[in-house]
């Protein structure tokens, strides 16, 4: 028996609708970041141009906050990067 055939595929979250009830917390070509209360955590999620990139969860929707600002500080950096050619 295989090891991972237990294992489910994971399906990307769709890019969110105005009619879903979550916060959007970053909207800033190419990038938008929004957060979902699911009463035990915060779900949140990162698209560029509206395709997933990054997802997580915290405790409360500061932390989500903080957390979407360290991953798009990093994504930054690196298109700076990468636009410089190192």
């Amino acid at each position: 028996m295989d090891l991972f055939s237990n294992f489910k595929l994971a399906v990307a979250p769709d890019f969110p609708s105005e009619a879903d009830n979550i916060t959007k917390l970053y909207d800033s070509e190419p990038y938008t970041a929004f957060s979902e209360d699911l009463e035990f955590m915060w779900r949140w999620t990162i698209y560029r141009d509206q395709k997933l990139v990054q997802e997580g969860c915290s405790l409360t929707l500061v932390a989500s906050r903080r957390a979407v600002d360290h991953v798009l500080f990093f994504f930054s950096a690196s298109n700076r990067s990468q636009a410089r050619g190192e």
